[in-house]
């Protein structure tokens, strides 16, 4: 799994200008009364903003009702984001980098503002009933040709019928026009568009392409120095696909026929925002007991597990997270992560000599992860790599796990352990500056929870040199876990 440095363009994201309509979606059915027949939320309003399916070459929106065709594998391709602010939402982001070349796209949309009335709605509302008089129905015309009632110069998309996939691609993709708007048909509304801008500066091609749906702000960013990679870019944009949304949460184009996604179900590229801001504000990993040590045990019955403390070694202060950052982009994150997550334990061997000033001690941390907080999808066969490297990459977006380099699976008496090797940056302390150690992470699903333990020394040697882990899982045989990367029963 490819990782960027977070990319971050919600401010890009402009208003769109009405442009003709190609085809036009049934509104929601209402009483007598005007209001829906619906009484209890709609399918489609229990799902989340960034619910949608991805497949190697092809992205589509549940939520929102578009679908593109990638214009890279995205197997291999994923970037990983950094949370998104409060009421922004993270649909995708991939991107490669082949020496000097490198291209990236990325999926996001802004919610409306708290007591602001679906940004545009009105506005949109006063302009169709403002051209209600001049407007004309859409018709079927010859691409590139002018529609009659058209202003002399102005390019009309065609309407196109579905092809024998039943997808309806949509016309051109251009800002440079400002057809004349038209009057959606009575109990109908229009399909989006997308518009676009494109900029070059210095060999660098950005390109933006924006629209509204559902009163959401939808932003795509394109920017590559790869002219063959904007090329592809440029055309799955102009095919991009839009249906109509159904109450039930399915897909239909607009003649009513049923949409199916290609691809498995996907939830953008970090964690989805409502999902974060719920844990955020219950802090569902408080309810996870700390568990205790007694006669050099570590033991925790509602987690079902045990772990010999290596002797000698002194039980430190669980809570070593250090103060919030200052950062609001990263204080989002610690809040997120200490929302989801309790430190159970924390180990060092005792210091000798003046080893505290010369560098940082070796330490083991144990920890459970509520993996329903997280959003995160757990190998299940040693084969599952994919989903083990989804775990490694959300493990580094968090931050207080470090920078993971590789990943492993490895099953040991029917429990299966993921194994990340990487780096970390221990905190700096009066007695001496940050330092870089070796990491390896152990980590299980065990109880509905993940597990995980992090073994970090200074250098790679003295990682290795560190003493085993023995665990016990309710009461199985004891398990041996090793730092360089062997377990046995």
């Amino acid at each position: 799994m490819s990782r960027f440095s977070a990319l971050a363009f919600g401010g890009v994201l402009l208003l769109a200008s009405a442009v003709p309509i190609r085809a036009q979606c049934p509104e929601p059915a209402t009483d007598p009364g005007g209001f829906s027949k619906v009484a209890s939320p709609s399918a489609r309003e229990q799902m989340l903003p960034e619910d949608g399916n991805l497949s190697d070459t092809t992205y589509t929106s549940r939520y929102f009702g578009f679908a593109l065709d990638l214009p890279l594998n995205a197997q291999g391709h994923m970037i990983m984001l950094p949370l998104m602010p409060e009421r922004q939402h993270a649909l995708l982001a991939i991107g490669y980098q082949n020496g000097g070349r490198s291209g990236s796209l990325t999926i996001d949309a802004i919610e409306p503002a708290e007591n602001v009335a679906g940004f545009a709605a009105e506005a949109e509302q006063q302009r169709y009933e403002a051209s209600a008089s001049i407007a004309t129905p859409p018709a079927t015309m010859p691409s590139g040709t002018v529609q009659p009632g058209a202003e002399p110069g102005t390019l009309q998309p065609p309407t196109v019928q579905p092809g024998a996939d039943g997808r309806v691609p949509p016309g051109p993709v251009s800002s440079q026009v400002g057809p004349k708007v038209q009057l959606a048909l009575p109990g109908y509304k229009p399909l989006p568009h997308f518009q676009s801008s494109m900029r070059n500066k210095k060999g660098t091609h950005t390109a933006l392409y924006w629209t509204r749906i559902k009163n959401y702000k939808i932003g795509v960013l394109v920017s590559t120095n790869d002219k063959e990679f904007l090329q592809k870019a440029k055309q799955a944009m102009s095919a991009a696909h839009f249906y109509c949304l159904q109450d039930d949460g399915t897909l239909t184009l607009p003649d009513g026929r049923l949409v199916k996604p290609e691809g498995g179900p996907y939830q953008g590229p970090t964690i989805p925002t409502w999902r974060a801001d719920t844990a955020i504000k219950n802090k569902p990993a408080l309810q996870v007991p700390p568990g205790e040590v007694k006669a050099g045990v570590y033991r925790n019955p509602a987690l079902g597990v045990e772990y010999e403390v290596p002797k000698g070694w002194n039980v430190l202060p669980a809570n070593n997270s250090g103060d919030p950052p200052a950062d609001l982009t990263a204080l989002r994150v610690f809040d997120f992560l200490h929302a989801c997550e309790r430190t159970l334990l924390r180990i060092a061997p005792p210091a000798e000599g003046n080893v505290a000033s010369q560098g940082r001690r070796p330490a083991i941390t144990l920890r459970a992860l509520d993996p329903v907080c997280l959003s995160l999808r757990t190998p299940a066969l040693p084969s599952d790599k994919r989903t083990a490297e989804e775990v490694g990459a959300t493990l580094e977006m968090l931050s207080e796990f470090g920078q993971i380099t590789s990943s492993d699976l490895l099953p040991v008496s029917g429990q299966l352990f993921m194994v990340f090797h990487g780096t970390i940056v221990a905190r700096a302390t009066v007695e001496n500056l940050a330092q870089r150690m070796a990491q390896v992470l152990y980590v299980t699903r065990h109880n509905k929870m993940l597990l995980v333990w992090s073994m970090m020394a200074p250098t790679s040697a003295e990682l290795n040199a560190l003493p085993m882990i023995g665990v016990t899982f309710d009461g199985s045989p004891r398990i041996e876990l090793r730092p360089a990367l062997n377990a046995k029963k």
